[in-house]
């Protein structure tokens, strides 16, 4: 394959944590609506054309099944207690893109129009985030000018390591609807999102 396109974007889905506050179970494998909640995330990445690639960066064999036969790149992760930095590094580490769009897997409410919206206002040395009810959501875009930082988050960080340090690099992108941008921490969430999905389906 050649050099990197212009405005090539590689998805990072993030599925490597140990959903300590929901119990025995991997919460991204437990059934929402009837499929495992990390393969909403799956499904939304790889339905959307304007990502150049798909990698997914777990620790988890049952979680890397559920990429089988789509386009994703599974990566193992074999430091997911560093945290969330870790599978940020795995996915630049894996890339050659221009730009990052870094995903939980735990937002099934999440919606490919807020992506697109995102995606709209990328360019060199930005990091583009939505905000929602005053506050900063996921998923967030980075240029890939950030890389060396994104490949040396520190233990425990994520993200929001890299955006304190570039206060003035970030653009925000201001969205309505609070329920889209939804995470699930607890069992009791879950319940609670899957009321809110039947009610707006």
């Amino acid at each position: 394959m050649g050099g990197v396109v212009k405005n090539e974007v590689c998805a990072v889905l993030m599925g490597s944590g140990f959903s300590r506050r929901f119990g025995a179970e991997d919460k991204l494998l437990y059934p929402f609506q009837g499929k495992p909640l990390a393969s909403y995330t799956i499904e939304l990445a790889c339905g959307m054309p304007e990502f150049s690639d798909v990698i997914l960066a777990t620790r988890s064999d049952e979680i890397a099944a559920l990429a089988s036969g789509t386009r994703v790149r599974v990566i193992r992760n074999g430091a997911p207690e560093r945290g969330m930095g870790e599978s940020i590094r795995l996915g630049v580490m894996a890339s050659s893109a221009e730009y990052f769009c870094f995903f939980p897997c735990d937002q099934p409410l999440m919606e490919a129009y807020v992506v697109r919206a995102l995606l709209e206002r990328v360019a060199p040395n930005v990091i583009v985030e939505p905000v929602s009810g005053g506050l900063p959501r996921s998923p967030s875009v980075f240029s890939g000018t950030f890389r060396d930082e994104l490949t040396s988050i520190p233990d425990g960080e994520g993200g929001t390591f890299v955006k304190r340090r570039n206060r003035d690099a970030i653009v925000s992108v201001n969205f309505g609807d609070e329920r889209i941008f939804a995470d699930v921490d607890t069992l009791s969430e879950l319940k609670h999102m899957q009321e809110v999905r039947s009610c707006t389906r």
